[in-house]
């Protein structure tokens, strides 16, 4: 007689029900956590700026019928809560320490930390092509026209071989296809080539206060051949002050401090140094050329570069009862700190023509102000300012 075919039992697998208990753990932790985040988020104050990214961030949206069926006012508040986002600051850092501690990475959103601390950004660009407005631009003046063009951080990194050789990086090569153009467009160069990598912040894109002074140097010795009453003025070094606070830059906030082995130390003269000076900008004149209040800032990512000049402005006037020329500054930021060295020894009209508006011209302003020469004082990397020079010299 056949036997009945037993049901195989199921026996119950050893740790089953832990491992049930640890995954709904996981989730139920997974999302109090993403809970708590986001009410976080909600109720408390939002903040204005960021001084990581230095930038102003996103503001809480009134949504519209129109604004939300288009689909815009969905962004925008996309936009609200990626930066106002709790401990969002706090993530990015230890992303950041992740990368550099544990992988090894030297490189962080594109910038390359080298063993001797200071942070380069390779560039590999098409060579640039200089606008014939910049020809026309020295026709049109009948004055003398110089270029002070700083080398970056990464042409003399470039040049002192602290770049790794697998990295793609030309941005020596564009710097002297930049320096042939504007000399082939008739503008006197003025050399910076002997400027050192010490002449710059490590953690910031900018020169330091040293470098600033040897550009002024190079730039009185250079347009004073034409302009003899440009003379130099020397700087007590007894008034030379530096920062309490460490300052880290521009590229210490792209990496954040986890790529940051220390902070620069910023080094300015004191104001006294520029007694006589009138500085007008806004409408408003009696504008301090040095700001102490940028330096005394709270907080890891202040902007303490801005302790010159309060930072850029579209245009500015710098005069005093100096007998020296008058002369005509395009810059960049670069130039911000020196700018007050230059003020000594000549009256300037400075014009940032990032900030200015769409219908300025150039030649016409130096004509109005009756400008003895002009004086352009950019970094190697303005490749992206050639358009805006087209439509404004």
């Amino acid at each position: 007689m056949a036997q009945p075919i037993e049901k195989n039992q199921k026996q119950p697998q050893p740790g089953t029900t832990f491992e049930k208990k640890m995954m709904w753990l996981t989730i139920i932790s997974f999302f109090v956590i993403l809970l708590t985040i986001g009410i976080g988020t909600i109720l408390r104050d939002d903040r204005v700026s960021s001084q990581l990214e230095n930038r102003t961030l996103a503001q809480s949206v009134q949504p519209t019928m129109q604004g939300v069926a288009s689909g815009e006012d969905m962004l925008k508040m996309e936009s609200y809560f990626a930066d106002q986002l709790l401990l969002r600051g706090t993530l990015v850092e230890m992303q950041a320490r992740l990368s550099k501690n544990l992988f090894q990475q030297p490189f962080r959103n594109g910038i390359y930390t080298a063993k001797n601390g200071y942070m380069i950004e390779p560039s590999q660009a098409a060579q640039p092509v200089i606008p014939s407005a910049f020809q026309q631009f020295t026709k049109d003046v009948d004055r003398p026209v110089y270029f002070a063009l700083a080398p970056s951080k990464t042409v003399i990194a470039e040049r002192d071989g602290i770049i790794p050789d697998y990295v793609a990086s030309n941005a020596e090569q564009r710097y002297k296809t930049m320096q042939a153009g504007f000399m082939k467009a008739g503008i006197t160069s003025i050399p910076l080539d002997t400027l050192k990598l010490t002449d710059y912040f490590k953690t910031d894109h900018h020169w330091n206060i040293d470098g600033a002074y040897q550009a002024y140097d190079e730039i009185i010795r250079t347009v004073g051949k034409t302009e003899p009453t440009l003379k130099k003025v020397a700087m007590d070094p007894q008034a030379k002050r530096s920062s309490e606070h460490p300052y880290f830059g521009s590229l210490a906030r792209k990496t954040t401090l986890a790529y940051a082995s220390a902070g620069d130390k910023i080094e300015y003269y004191d104001a006294n140094q520029f007694n006589g000076i009138d500085v007008c900008y806004d409408n408003v004149c009696g504008q301090p050329l040095i700001d102490e209040q940028f330096i005394k800032e709270e907080g890891d990512y202040a902007d303490r570069y801005e302790v010159f000049m309060r930072g850029n402005h579209g245009i500015l006037s710098m005069s005093s009862k100096t007998k020296g020329p008058k002369l005509l500054v395009l810059k960049d930021s670069f130039a911000n700190p020196v700018l007050p060295f230059l003020a000594n020894s000549a009256n300037l009209e400075v014009v940032d023509i990032r900030y200015v508006n769409k219908d300025f011209d150039a030649s016409e302003f130096a004509k109005q102000k009756n400008v003895d020469a002009i004086v352009f004082l950019h970094n190697a990397n303005i490749a992206g300012l050639m358009k805006t020079y087209q439509q404004k010299l």
